[in-house]
């Protein structure tokens, strides 16, 4: 449906570490490069560049090393620790959004516009919601 809002969950370690960094993150990995990853995501180079020396200055090793020269003026690339920390956020992430898989399903349900296109199932589970008792009625009625 795409009248639907889109829930999500957005997980962030500390200050430190969230949903837009670990999208740069992914983008260098692809492009190899800071310029070309803050392209692609619509960010300036120079934030780019700000949150990656963040990035690099709060792990115990960089996370982004830069390759000067060459043909191509350089690029940048992650490093084992880049690619562990990017790994962890994103496990973290899948295992929070099957945790709360049936929490987001209820807000869904409740937020949908139609709500004869949406089951109650989430909400029969465990919540009490006027508009599936309405649902449930009908359904008894019939």
């Amino acid at each position: 449906m795409a009248d639907r809002p889109d829930l999500r969950i957005q997980v962030r370690i500390l200050p430190l570490i969230g949903p837009g960094k670990m999208q740069l993150l992914e983008a260098i990995d692809r492009h190899g490069s800071i310029s070309a990853a803050a392209r692609v995501i619509g960010m300036a180079y120079p934030n780019a560049w700000k949150l990656v020396d963040s990035l690099n200055h709060h792990f115990r090793e960089p996370l982004v090393t830069r390759v000067m020269g060459g043909r191509r003026g350089g690029g940048a690339s992650l490093t084992d620790t880049g690619r562990a920390v990017l790994g962890i956020f994103r496990s973290v992430e899948a295992k929070a959004k099957i945790m709360f898989a049936g929490d987001i399903d209820a807000l869904n349900h409740l937020l949908a516009p139609a709500l004869a296109e949406v089951p109650c199932e989430a909400l029969e589970a465990g919540m009490d919601s006027p508009d599936c008792r309405v649902k449930k009625r009908k359904r008894t009625e019939d």
